[in-house]
């Protein structure tokens, strides 16, 4: 690296350079093959803070938003706006202790906190954990895929919904087997404008309800109204669709400048705005059907198609289809993300074994280079690590790899009916340590020699909270 790049990147606030980290310890640890968690650490294009909150609220309203009446079916219109301020707290907080880290560490990878705070075996569950949420986020979507596409499919024949899984699976293989995740960043524009057309046709099917007194509220419906395993079960769906994207590094990368405080801007805003939006969806399409709602809002709206499709509304059927094909443009960008992050965290533990396996079968001592005192890898050493990296896992066994998961996610897609059943599995157990457990127990430790009681006691509840969700989990799971 340069000076004049380093001065540059300095000028904006970045704080990422290992060199200024306080602890010897911490500076002085060396990342490897398969800690990058796949962000590009160097993005050639930069966003600004509102993008970036538009990105980070992109990101969280994928498949997860059809599950929203459901969840304020059960926990009612005022219980669930509770959950969702209470989502939102925890978001910005767990966002809040990352940056804190990140800010006292000078690094921002999830695998490498764990492997600092937590040795190997904290790296691998990390991997493992971030591999388990994005390859069942992408299942998600593609089975949303499926659902939207047999919607649509119904106003000329009937077609099977796995087949169009399937189908839409192969339309999206060429962006799904990309070496880099800019290329799909890129293209996230379109996503946020298909998402602004599902939310404004949901109004406008709303308006159109509300005009001929079809919308019949109760008040009782401001109230929970399910067991406890279903509240459980509900709430885990919830923090599932919410959280995991507020606290993922790669949305901060391209930040400028790129800083705890613009980072922290872009999550408040980000999910003052996640949190707006949910409940507005939630309260109307509960406002809508009432205690019919037992599954995924799709089944209603296809309902709807079905009825004004027969009634030859040809509005609402209009209407329908643009909300439809809005939700598609919208989860395949968040599809191809998914598939990429969860094929990047796999690779990585691939690496991780390959390489362990590798120092375990060589006898011969490697001299250590220490590349802290001059600031910058020298040639020779960054070729070393280029071929070590070369030997470890070829181009063609990453791309074997790929194609394994894209049929591990593919068949799984095919398996599954009710998103929610995934989507509460996630939100209860990978994205409950991802979130709340993780981020507390490097906060913890990176703040070990600082005198932050406060953040440090609420670090503390957090971590138990979420073992104490974990527990639950387990527990209704078998109840």
């Amino acid at each position: 690296m340069s000076k004049k790049f380093q001065f540059e990147e300095e000028d904006e606030g970045n704080v990422t350079s290992p060199e200024k980290c306080e602890d010897e310890e911490i500076r002085k640890f060396q990342e490897e093959p398969g800690d990058d968690d796949g962000e590009n650490r160097n993005p050639t294009s930069r966003n600004s803070m509102l993008f970036t909150a538009l990105l980070v609220l992109k990101g969280m309203i994928g498949a997860g938003i059809l599950n929203l009446p459901l969840i304020f079916k059960t926990f009612g219109i005022i219980g669930g706006m509770i959950l969702s301020l209470i989502l939102t707290a925890i978001s910005v907080f767990v966002a809040y202790l990352l940056g804190r880290s990140k800010e006292i560490s000078q690094r921002y990878s999830f695998a490498v906190y764990s492997k600092i705070t937590m040795g190997i075996a904290g790296s691998v569950i990390m991997k493992f954990s971030l591999f388990v949420m994005c390859s069942t986020v992408g299942i998600v979507q593609l089975i949303v895929f499926g659902d939207v596409l047999k919607g649509l499919s119904l106003l000329f024949c009937d077609i099977n919904v796995k087949f169009l899984i399937v189908g839409i699976a192969i339309i999206l293989l060429p962006f799904m087997f990309q070496k880099d995740i800019s290329g799909v960043t890129k293209i996230a524009h379109f996503g946020i404008m298909g998402l602004c057309v599902f939310c404004f046709t949901t109004i406008i099917l709303f308006i159109k309800k509300y005009s001929n007194n079809q919308i019949i509220f109760e008040q009782k419906m401001l109230y929970p109204n399910g067991s406890l395993k279903e509240l459980f079960i509900c709430g885990g769906g919830y923090y599932n669709a919410f959280t995991f994207h507020m606290s993922y590094f790669s949305y901060y990368l391209p930040l400028k400048p790129r800083n705890n405080k613009t980072m922290m801007k872009s999550v408040i805003i980000g999910s003052i705005l996640t949190a707006i939006v949910y409940s507005l969806y939630g309260i109307l399409f509960f406002l809508m059907y009432g205690y019919r709602i037992t599954d995924s809002a799709l089944k209603y709206l296809q309902i709807e198609l079905d009825e004004a499709n027969k009634n030859k509304d040809k509005m609402i059927v209009f209407v329908l289809s643009a909300c439809f094909l809005g939700f598609l443009v919208n989860a395949s960008i968040s599809t191809m993300i998914s598939f990429y992050l969860g094929k990047s965290h796999f690779i990585g533990l691939v690496k991780l074994f390959l390489k362990k396996m590798s120092e375990k079968n060589t006898k011969k001592d490697i001299p250590l280079v220490d590349i802290n005192e001059e600031r910058k890898f020298s040639d020779d050493v960054q070729s070393i690590r280029d071929k070590e990296n070369e030997e470890l896992l070829s181009e063609r066994k990453q791309l074997l790899i790929t194609f394994a998961l894209y049929m591990y996610i593919l068949i799984m897609a095919t398996s599954f009916k009710k998103i929610i059943i995934l989507d509460s599995f996630n939100g209860s157990t990978v994205a409950n340590y991802i979130n709340l457990i993780s981020p507390s127990i490097f906060y913890l430790y990176f703040a070990r020699k600082k005198k932050f009681y406060g953040e440090k006691l609420i670090a503390i509840f957090n971590m138990i909270f979420g073992v104490g969700l974990i527990l639950m989990y387990i527990i209704l799971s078998f109840y």
